[in-house]
C-alpha cells in the first residue's frame, strides 16, 4: 500500500510530512542539499509516494535525486494544491501545513507519476532560461540608451558603456542560440526536421517546442498539447449564460508569443492554416481570435508530424488512426 509523503520545498529546507495515522502527520525538516536529500531518501518508508509542487529551480535537485533513487514521485502545479487547500477550507499558510496539504492531496487525488527529463533536456532548459534573461536585460539597456538620445548633452562615457554592454549581450545571445540549436540538432534531429517542415515553424520555434514539451513525450493528444501551451479557450457556463473568455494562458508565454507571430506567416503560406483562417473570418470572427485558432492548428500539425513521424503535407486528408 502506498504511503503518501508531502514535501514543501523552499530555497534551503524541505518540510516533509510523514503519516503517523490515516489522518495525522509528523513534519520533519531536511536541508535542500544533496546530503539532506540523501538523508530524506533513507528516512522514507517502503512504498513511499512523494508529492511536491513545481517550484522552479529549487525543486529540480529534489526531483532529480528522488528519480535517481527510484522513489515514486508526483510533481503538481501549484494551482492544483492552492485550489485543493481552498476546497479543504484551509486558512493556515506555513511550510508545515503546506507539506501536510500535499500529503492529503496525494491520498485523495492519487496524482500520476512524474517522469524526470533527460540530462540533455535539463541543459536545454537552462540555456533557454538564461537566453530569456539575457534578452530581457538587452531590451532594458536598449530602452535606456534610446531614452538618452533626445538629451541636449550626452555623457560620452555613458554612451560608450551602453554600446559595449549592448554589443556584449548580442554576442552572448548569438552564442547561446547557436548552442541551443546545435544541441537540439544533435539529440532531436528527426523531430527538428519534421517540425521545420511545417510552413510557419522556424528552427527557433521548433527548438522551443521540443524544449517546452520535453520532446513531446508526455502528450497523447494534440488537445492536451494545446492546453499545456495555453491556447485553448476558457469557457464559462452557468444556467443560460455561456461565454468564452479568452484563452487559458497556462504555458510558456514566450513560446505562445512566438507561435502567435508564426501564425502571421502561416495564414499566407501554410495552405490548411490559410483556409482555416479565411473560414473563420468569413464567419465573422475577429482577426485576433482567428490567429489564436491558427496557433492551435499549428500545434496540431506539430503534434501530428512528430507523433506519426511524417513530414508536413499541405494536402493531407485527415484519417482516424491510433498514436504509436
Amino acid at each position: 500500500m502506498k504511503t503518501y509523503i508531502g514535501i514543501d520545498v523552499s530555497k534551503d529546507t524541505l518540510a516533509v510530512a510523514f503519516p503517523t495515522t490515516s489522518d495525522t502527520w509528523k513534519v520533519s525538516s531536511f536541508a535542500n542539499s544533496p546530503d539532506g536529500i540523501r538523508r530524506l531518501t533513507s528516512a522514507l518508508p517502503a512504498e513511499a509516494h512523494v508529492v511536491i509542487e513545481a517550484t522552479g529551480s529549487y525543486s529540480v535537485l529534489l526531483t532529480y535525486l528522488l528519480c535517481q533513487a527510484k522513489i515514486c514521485l508526483s510533481v503538481i502545479n501549484p494551482k492544483q494544491s492552492h485550489h485543493f487547500g481552498q476546497m479543504q477550507l484551509s486558512v493556515t499558510k506555513t511550510d508545515e501545513s503546506d507539506s501536510i496539504l500535499l500529503a492529503r492531496y496525494g491520498q485523495m487525488i492519487q496524482p500520476p507519476l512524474y517522469e524526470m527529463d533527460s540530462n540533455v533536456m535539463l541543459c536545454l532548459r537552462q540555456k533557454r532560461t538564461l537566453l530569456r534573461h539575457y534578452k530581457k536585460q538587452q531590451r532594458s539597456l536598449a530602452n535606456l540608451h534610446h531614452s538618452f538620445s533626445p538629451l541636449p548633452i550626452k555623457d560620452d562615457q555613458v554612451q560608450v558603456s551602453l554600446q559595449q554592454m549592448l554589443a556584449h549581450f548580442q554576442s552572448v545571445i548569438n552564442v547561446l542560440n547557436d548552442e541551443i540549436q546545435a544541441l537540439t540538432k544533435q539529440h532531436f534531429p528527426d523531430q527538428l526536421r519534421r517540425l521545420t517542415s511545417i510552413v510557419g515553424i522556424s528552427t527557433t520555434i521548433a527548438t522551443a517546442l521540443i524544449d517546452v514539451t520535453g520532446g513531446f513525450r508526455q502528450f497523447h493528444s494534440a488537445k492536451a498539447l494545446a492546453k499545456y501551451i495555453g491556447v485553448v479557450p476558457v469557457i464559462y457556463q452557468s444556467g443560460k449564460s455561456n461565454q468564452t473568455r479568452g484563452i487559458c494562458k497556462t504555458g510558456d508565454p514566450q513560446l505562445r508569443a512566438m507561435l502567435y507571430v508564426a501564425s502571421w506567416s502561416a495564414i499566407q503560406h501554410n495552405k490548411p492554416c490559410r483556409e482555416f483562417y479565411q473560414r473563420l473570418k468569413a464567419a465573422g470572427k475577429s482577426s485576433k481570435l482567428a490567429l489564436i485558432a491558427v496557433v492551435n492548428k499549428l500545434l496540431r500539425q506539430a503534434f501530428a508530424v512528430v507523433k506519426f513521424d511524417e513530414d508536413f503535407n499541405p494536402n493531407y486528408q485527415p484519417i482516424l488512426r491510433s498514436i504509436p
